[in-house]
């Protein structure tokens, strides 16, 4: 799957309001997020993979003053938009943003925590552990991953249950609920889903502690785990 044909242009400029409907929960993993990181120095750096528009170093940045942040996406439409907001929020002057992927990342910062936040799903699933090596790679010792992402095992037998809730979601955006088979199709053709606990193994055998999953919203899950 190639990202950028997804994220162009038009889409970017729409991305923010397209995705109003996870506000509440988004704020909410922010509002984790934040707890989880509240004890890391006044001059951290942080570093967001597939940064996006960059909602989560807006929420960070306007918090800690002295955090410095580096973005990295390899959609050149996305950081656009993202630099935009970064100039409107006053913060761009602690923030680098880079196009491309980790490995076009300078290896000569080591950063104190990593978010990859609602990324890895559009990863294929046999590059999905390659991802968290390469982080652990840029994270000092005793630093901190964070990932969310969309996770499911779709061939369990509750997970249409589980997909309803995730329909009632869409139809926040849309006049009518889709229907359970069309939105597998549509996971199936934008998404990449792991179950939960897959997620969880990969996480370790890159060399981190045992993940925490402390979130879950819906099809939503997020983990923390240290260096």
């Amino acid at each position: 799957m190639n990202t950028n044909d997804i994220f162009n242009s038009e889409f970017s400029r729409q991305y923010d309001a397209s995705n109003s409907r996870f506000s509440a929960i988004n704020d909410n993993l922010h509002f984790l997020v934040a707890l989880l990181l509240r004890d890391l120095p006044a001059d951290a750096r942080i570093l967001c993979v597939g940064v996006g528009t960059g909602n989560e170093i807006i929420y960070h940045a306007v918090k800690n003053h002295g955090w410095h942040f580096t973005g990295v996406d390899p959609s050149p439409d996305m950081l656009e938009v993202c630099a935009s907001k970064l100039e409107q929020a006053e913060i761009k002057d602690r923030c680098t943003l880079i196009e491309g992927y980790l490995d076009n990342i300078p290896d000569n910062v080591a950063y104190d925590a990593v978010l990859c936040l609602l990324v890895t799903h559009f990863i294929q699933k046999s590059d999905r552990g390659g991802i968290y090596c390469e982080i652990k790679k840029r994270l000092k010792t005793r630093g901190r991953l964070i990932v969310a992402e969309i996770a499911g095992d779709t061939t369990t037998g509750n997970f249409d249950e589980q997909l309803s809730g995730w329909a009632a979601l869409q139809a926040i955006s849309s006049p009518n609920i889709p229907m359970l088979e069309d939105l597998k199709t549509l996971l199936r053709k934008r998404l990449l889903l792991l179950p939960p606990e897959k997620t969880e193994e990969l996480i370790l055998y890159a060399g981190f502690s045992p993940p925490h999953h402390f979130f879950q919203s819906l099809l939503i899950h997020a983990w923390i785990a240290n260096t």
